[in-house]
């Protein structure tokens, strides 16, 4: 028998989220919850409906024909709330963050009011209630905001060769990430460069069409293979970077870092 009264809408967002990741661990991860808490979750949603909705199996999580049936009704009423939502308040949200990162994050959480501008810029935006998020790179002492991870990753050397030979390289303006591709270069010997490039975009784009190599975060390297020949990867992590919120700004907010977070962890699976 359905109970629909004791359903929690997190609950059902995490059964979605662990529905097309095809793993209860992983959403979980997602979602900020440990192991025992996902599957309370899941039993939650199961009894709210009366129905057994997923095989409840250790290494993937597997739908029933109940829990196909329920996932794309799901998904349009959640939808429905968050327009909901977001169309009460008003006016939309700001975000500020580099066109790199701008690349893949925003079409995520269109419609928005978007600039593109350098990180420290996009943080001091922030400060100045000029905009309500920033979407950077955690390489600064970011104080005054509160930082909320979406992402991670690594920088490396990518080129559309398969197996690239040794060669010069693009590389952007001197920023942290470049400097410490550098410095674990300079213990066996110096990286040549061949050029320096305004923007980590500019860079994915010239590599995609042609032979070159370029330093990269993985996020932009789609279609690129890392050359053999380089240092160990650099890590990095994206924040957002947001003032403390309001109880209605977090309900908009928190569907943004999800779906940020769902796109981020799409990336890095597919550059393993």
């Amino acid at each position: 028998m359905k109970n629909l009264s004791d359903l929690r809408v997190a609950d059902l967002e995490l059964f979605i989220t662990a529905a097309h990741l095809k793993n209860l661990g992983r959403a979980a991860l997602l979602h900020h919850l440990s192991q025992s808490a996902a599957s309370a979750a899941i039993q939650r949603v199961e009894a709210a409906f009366g129905q057994a909705l997923c095989a409840h199996e250790r290494r993937q999580f597997r739908l029933t024909r109940e829990g196909t049936l329920l996932l794309e009704r799901a998904e349009s009423w959640l939808k429905a709330l968050h327009e909901t939502v977001a169309a009460e308040e008003a006016p939309p949200l700001r975000l500020v963050t580099t066109h790199a990162i701008a690349r893949i994050a925003v079409p995520a959480v269109l419609p928005l009011d978007l600039k593109l501008m350098r990180p420290d810029s996009a943080y001091a935006a922030v400060l100045r209630d000029e905009a309500d998020i920033a979407l950077v790179l955690d390489n600064a002492p970011w104080e005054g905001v509160v930082t909320t991870e979406v992402g991670r990753g690594c920088f490396q050397l990518y080129s559309r060769v398969k197996d690239a030979p040794v060669c010069p390289v693009l590389l952007p303006e001197d920023q942290l990430e470049v400097l410490a591709l550098q410095q674990r270069w300079s213990a066996a010997e110096a990286l040549v460069i061949k050029a320096r490039i305004p923007s980590w975009s500019l860079i994915a784009d010239i590599c995609a069409r042609s032979s070159e190599v370029g330093f990269l975060p993985d996020f932009l390297a789609e279609d690129l293979y890392p050359v053999s020949w380089q240092p160990a990867p650099s890590a990095y992590r994206v924040l957002a970077l947001y003032r403390r919120p309001t109880p209605s700004f977090q309900m908009r907010l928190d569907i943004w870092l999800q779906k940020w977070r769902e796109i981020f962890m799409r990336v890095s699976d597919s550059t393993l």
